[in-house]
């Protein structure tokens, strides 16, 4: 195995080395972005590197390949600036959708929010339309997030304002879940 090291940051797995071109892309990217920033009211170096990395998706949980990259509620909060109580409610109003894991954790697909942290368009009347069939979130984000035979997803319709169809298809697909 060989070792790449750029600015004491190293990947030792050759087979990681697309990862490691990204990562890399992503830690100079950053230090551009904060060349003139004074981050050191911000407090410890370690403890800003934690906080931002708590904003990130999870992205190597067990159930990306069902539903993608996951926030859990802490960095969900600090992405969006939310407070957990806030959060909580626009998961029970259906803003947006929250999924509770075997453990019991907490975690928000990020495939319903953009890059600069809006919920889907219209994710309540369409939450509410599949709930009418099933009452199980996994399901939801599974039907949100899985493409159809164009290669998009209904949360990809959504956000591109077919929403009204969306809405349509899950009220369908809500009829033939709740059939016995």
């Amino acid at each position: 195995m060989t070792a790449a090291t750029i600015q004491g940051f190293s990947i030792a797995d050759e087979s990681d080395r697309e990862q490691e071109a990204f990562t890399i892309r992503v830690l100079e990217t950053t230090r551009s972005l904060l060349a003139d920033r004074d981050l050191r009211p911000l407090g410890s170096a370690q403890s800003l590197a934690d906080r931002l990395v708590a904003a990130l998706p999870d992205a190597g949980a067990a159930w990306r390949e069902v539903v993608g990259p996951v926030y859990t509620s802490q960095g969900l909060q600090k992405w969006l600036g939310i407070t957990r109580q806030a959060i909580s409610q626009h998961a029970q109003s259906r803003r947006f959708l929250r999924l509770i894991t075997a453990d019991g954790v907490s975690v928000f697909p990020s495939f319903q929010f953009d890059d600069e942290g809006q919920y889907l368009p219209h994710a309540k009347d369409v939450l509410d339309a599949l709930a009418q069939g099933i009452d199980d979130p996994w399901t939801w984000a599974t039907w949100l997030n899985t493409p159809d035979n164009e290669g998009q997803t209904y949360a990809d319709r959504m956000r591109a304002g077919q929403w009204q169809l969306v809405c349509e298809h899950a009220r369908d697909d809500a009829a033939a879940w709740s059939q016995p």
